[in-house]
């Protein structure tokens, strides 16, 4: 149903840090936010009254935790082997690391805030992970959030307002309407309402006045000359296109090749970084070859040696969870 999109998804943000664009347009902030949309629909389905995570919100910690941290804190410790054998040439790392710089790898959380301390910014032993601690807040409040349909709503009209001047210009587009919860969060509730309009008839009606009134504002937005402000035109195209697309393949049967297939989505998102250093120092990828091919298959062979490693021994402790 979703595997083949979440591993596209992660690819297309791959394909992006090797700086492969759209037309100016940066193209794995679209693919990320089509991944908050889905991460607010599977969220919605795994507290779905009447499941076992909804009954605990400890269990559902556990269990999402089992779910992003292993993988992540290996390529962490990858990165660390890396910086500590020579370093590499990258903006995301320069130094070794001060002793807060390698507390806010640990934690997570703090790089989503990294636009507020520089230095944070410059020593990213895994640079996606800002968007892992922006989900890992959309977890902490989700038990929360999810339980009452009236909170839910009112949360998605504040952060949609919040988002809207933003990209108007008004607020920092990239901060506000991008990176930080308070101005994203209507989009992993997005997600969530229609997770609920699949399985529990709630109506499409809210969502459709929030889709429309994203289509004014990209309307608004590009009349007004905003479309290159990072990244208005990204986020409000890859809601309009996401919402749309997550409402058909909703309703797609589930297929076994698509489920192996998104197994491999996180530790491409995770691990490209780590190839994009290595591969040119061993020599994997060289001008004269094809180098995005060799990229992405050097990203694939990675991401599946971390799911057989690291992620599949989980698996089952995870079903038993939820």
């Amino acid at each position: 149903m979703f595997g083949s999109l979440r591993l596209l998804l992660a690819i297309l943000v791959a394909l992006s840090h090797a700086s492969v664009s759209w037309q100016g347009h940066h193209i794995g902030v679209m693919a990320v936010v089509v991944f908050l949309l889905l991460s607010g629909y599977v969220v919605a389905g795994l507290l779905r009254p009447g499941s076992a995570l909804a009954g605990s919100a400890l269990r559902f910690y556990l269990e999402r935790s089992a779910r992003l941290l292993p993988l992540y804190y290996a390529l962490m410790i990858t990165a660390a082997l890396i910086v500590l054998a020579g370093g590499v040439n990258s903006e995301f790392l320069q130094g070794r690391g001060t002793p807060a710089q390698w507390g806010a790898n640990l934690l997570i959380v703090p790089q989503n805030y990294s636009m507020f301390s520089p230095d944070l910014e410059h020593f990213l032993l895994v640079p996606p992970a800002w968007s892992l601690g922006l989900e890992i807040q959309f977890y902490l409040l989700a038990p929360w959030l999810l339980r009452h349909s009236g909170v839910l709503l009112v949360a998605m009209a504040a952060t949609l307002g919040i988002a809207a001047v933003a990209h108007l210009g008004l607020l920092h587009a990239d901060w506000f309407g991008y990176r930080l919860l308070c101005g994203n969060l209507y989009i992993f509730l997005s997600g969530a309402w229609l997770n609920r309009a699949h399985h529990a008839n709630a109506s499409l009606l809210p969502l459709q006045c929030i889709w429309g009134f994203v289509l004014v504002l990209f309307l608004v937005t590009g009349w007004l000359g905003k479309w290159h402000t990072p990244f208005t035109f990204e986020v409000l195209l890859g809601y309009l296109l996401g919402l749309p697309l997550l409402a058909w393949l909703g309703h797609q049967r589930r297929r076994t090749l698509d489920d192996q297939l998104g197994q491999l989505a996180y530790g491409t998102f995770l691990s490209h970084f780590a190839v994009l250093w290595l591969a040119p120092q061993l020599h994997l990828i060289t001008s004269s070859a094809r180098p995005l091919v060799i990229y992405l298959a050097l990203v694939l062979a990675t991401a599946l040696v971390g799911h057989l490693l690291v992620e599949r021994p989980l698996l089952a402790w995870r079903r038993r969870l939820r």
